[in-house]
Order: structure tokens, then sequence, then C-alpha cells
């Protein structure tokens, strides 16, 4: 499950940014990648519409990689579940 979080959020922010996802790996640092608070916010969307879920918006702000969305999607889902 963690990987088809990960694929998701690597597509998302990619679609977000329009980089190369495979230039988007889990230890990518959002500000490396060009993420701000309002980019965070449009990627989360399109995350909770592809696992139909809702993340927090006190949650976004500490997220500084990859790996923290995924860390943070996982946890949320496992709960849903």
């Amino acid at each position: 499950m963690n990987q088809d979080i990960e694929n998701a959020v690597i597509m998302a922010i990619s679609k977000q940014k329009g980089l190369d996802p495979s230039g988007i790996g889990p230890g990518s640092a959002l500000s490396e990648l060009g993420v701000n608070s309002l980019d965070a916010i449009s990627i989360m969307y399109d995350i909770e519409d592809r696992f139909d879920i809702e993340v927090p918006n006190e949650m976004l702000a500490d997220l500084e990689s990859v790996r923290d969305i995924v860390d943070k999607l996982s946890t949320l889902i496992a709960a849903r579940a």
C-alpha cells in the first residue's frame, strides 16, 4: 500500500509542478521541488480524491519531504480501515 501512496504523491507533485516524476523520490524535499503551501493544498486535494480520505489542514504544516507525506497518509489510511 505504501508504494501506491508514494506513486500517487509523486504523480500529484509532478502534475502540480510540471516536473518529471522520475526525478522525484521519497527523500525529495518539497522545498527543492518548488512546492509551496498552496501547492501542498492542491496536491493533498488530489490525494484525498484518490484515496477517499480527508487530510486535516494542520497536518500540512510539518511536511518537508515526499516521505513525510507518504507516512502521514499511510497513518490516515490505516486508521480508516
